[in-house]
């Protein structure tokens, strides 16, 4: 068997991850690639955090091999041949001047529209919320969640996701028009998370805070599921992470839970 081309560096159970997963998916060359399991906070026991069930982590990101591909030990990280790409906006750019441009919008003045939005979801700092909202919901057991976090956390996500409906409001289609870019897929992950961490909030002890109404990015969540590289690359991570049953074939899920 053929050695595969690329080797990325991460879990399925990562948000950032899932963006690469979800760009790999999208590729029409569909290239080959290995997925090296690594990190330093959940392992393979459990998809709890293993600084409370005392599991080992996947690990690899602790390595000396693994900094001089990445030096921050985060994932996800990419090497492909001599080249290691890490940061998972970069690593998504990266597949998609190299194998997609298409992704892109064909061209730099195309990049030069989806590259903003990729920036200012960074810049927005959704990790602030993503990260407990993510730990409490899916990776700590019921009674020991902490509702004040996660209803912050949820607050977070509504607050950033309002230029998002404003945005798709507008386009009527995608992030940045009528075409799919990179654009979407980094967006589109971070809400599939508050999708999903939404939905098993909902089937746990701890009570729903008053749900924001999201027409307009309803309409969107639901355009993206319409995708199979979203279902194969994220969703369908996601949804195993957050312990939702799978999907039955053509049924969409709901942004917010009834």
């Amino acid at each position: 068997m053929a050695k595969a081309m690329l080797r990325l560096f991460g879990r399925p159970t990562s948000s950032n991850t899932q963006k690469v997963l979800w760009t790999l998916a999208e590729l029409s060359s569909r290239t080959s690639f290995e997925l090296v399991l690594a990190s330093a906070r959940l392992g393979p026991d459990s998809d709890l955090l293993c600084e409370g069930t005392g599991a080992k982590p996947y690990g690899v990101v602790d390595s000396d091999e693994y900094v001089e591909l990445c030096p921050t030990r985060l994932v996800p990280c990419l090497v492909d041949g001599s080249l290691s790409v890490w940061e998972s906006h970069s690593i998504v750019r990266y597949l998609a001047q190299k194998y997609g441009p298409d992704l892109h919008l064909g061209s730099i003045e195309g990049m030069a529209q989806c590259s903003p939005w990729m920036d200012w979801l960074l810049f927005q700092n959704f990790h602030e919320c993503n990260h407990d909202f993510i730990d409490q919901i899916a990776r700590t057991p019921p009674p020991e969640r902490k509702l004040e976090l996660m209803a912050r956390s949820y607050e977070g996500y509504v607050k950033r996701l309002q230029k998002v409906e404003e945005q798709v409001a507008r386009t009527g289609a995608f992030i940045t028009g009528s075409s799919f870019s990179i654009a979407d897929i980094v967006i589109g992950a971070e809400i599939s998370r508050f999708s999903c961490g939404m939905h098993r909030w909902a089937m746990g002890p701890q009570e729903l805070p008053s749900l924001v109404e999201l027409p307009h990015l309803c309409k969107y969540f639901r355009r993206l599921q319409e995708r199979k590289a979203f279902h194969e690359g994220c969703l369908q991570h996601e949804r195993q992470h957050q312990k939702l049953e799978p999907l039955a074939t053509g049924e969409m899920q709901e942004l917010l839970p009834k």
